[in-house]
């Protein structure tokens, strides 16, 4: 097998838009042209809408139906060879996965399927990893060993679980772990991205309801999120920046620590101003002024600068529909995916230019 890239979302928060994030690099890989082959896994024990949803697309030579396959490590999983494109693969549902038997899934579960059923074995070029889980979870054994490309994840920070940003402690532990299973002293500064989203504003019930049966809404924008957009896209796309990752630290020191003792600030100084809006704009504001003072845009952070209040919607569309084409999925999740291509392409140039 040969060692394809491996995408793994994680958030130290549910429901902070791991899956949309999986889905439109899933979507990004498909349309480069020629097209990538994705393996898509599933380990989320909570719910599998990763799964439930790529496999709505439209594919000629499709299978209907998955294949339940065994595995040393995690017992029962599911196999969905969707084309000769993309195959999905999820874990027993309810089922929460060790760190070695995510690793397990991502690269024994393609060789182990192809050996049991007796098919020919996918060469994915991208696999891309939905959990529900949070990135210490992550954390590799001592005698763990990886023969693959090293990992690069994705990780969505919460504002609203603000602890995992004051004690980063884990956080350096299992960054630490992986510098020695990849043998690589920086493989935080291009392989561990922090993607910073905004915050929803507080949702009814009749709000909620509206989003899914109503037509998607405009952007829902903080302070300073279009500057933050523009000025994003120009550094992305102009090749004459340096295109650089920073360490774990020097985001934690120069971005984490100051929009915290913002917060700190605004709690004691005027308590009722503490609200989604306020924390939305220490997140943009501080995000700008990193960019500004460097000049340049760290390789390994991806902001969104912008809500897209209809990603709940999109993908409750993909498990609803009976079949989805690329260009229907393009069209479902508009501007998010321009975004999440924007960033796919200045981290892996040699892909969108093949």
């Amino acid at each position: 097998m040969n060692k394809p890239i491996t995408f793994i979302v994680t958030s130290n928060k549910g429901g902070s838009g791991k899956t949309p994030v999986a889905v439109n690099i899933a979507l990004w890989a498909l349309s480069q042209s020629p097209s990538k082959r994705v393996l898509v896994i599933d380990i989320n024990h909570v719910n599998q809408d990763f799964f439930n949803a790529m496999q709505h697309l439209n594919y000629e030579s499709n299978s209907a139906f998955e294949n339940a396959f065994t595995m040393d490590s995690v017992g029962t999983a599911y196999y969905l060879p969707l084309s000769d494109k993309i195959h999905l693969v999820r874990s027993r549902s309810f089922q929460p996965l060790t760190p070695s038997q995510v690793v397990s899934m991502i690269t024994d579960s393609v060789v182990a399927f192809s050996e049991q059923k007796g098919t020919p074995m996918f060469q994915p070029d991208i696999i891309i990893v939905d959990g529900n889980y949070c990135f210490p979870s992550y954390r590799p054994d001592d005698n763990t060993r990886i023969e693959f490309a090293p990992f690069t994840f994705l990780n969505i920070w919460s504002m609203t679980s603000p602890h995992e940003l004051r004690l980063p402690k884990e956080y350096r532990t299992t960054i630490g772990k992986y510098k020695e299973v990849f043998n690589m002293d920086d493989w935080d500064k291009k392989h561990f991205i922090h993607v910073f989203s905004i915050l929803e504003k507080a949702r009814t019930l009749t709000s909620e309801v509206s989003k899914v049966f109503s037509r998607r809404r405009g952007l829902y924008t903080v302070a300073g999120s279009d500057d933050l957009a523009t000025l994003y896209s120009k550094y992305a796309t102009d090749s004459s920046y340096r295109n650089e990752g920073y360490s774990f630290d020097q985001v934690q020191r120069e971005i984490f620590s100051p929009i915290m003792a913002e917060l700190d600030s605004i709690m004691i100084e005027d308590p009722s101003t503490y609200s989604e809006d306020a924390i939305n704009a220490r997140w943009v504001e501080r995000v700008n002024i990193f960019m500004t003072q460097h000049k340049h845009f760290p390789l390994n952070v991806l902001p969104l600068p912008h809500y897209y209040p209809f990603l709940r919607k999109a993908v409750i569309d993909m498990i609803l529909r009976d079949r989805l084409d690329l260009l229907e999925l393009k069209t479902l999740f508009t501007d998010f995916f321009t975004w999440i291509s924007l960033f796919m392409d200045r981290y892996f140039p040699e892909i969108s230019k093949s």
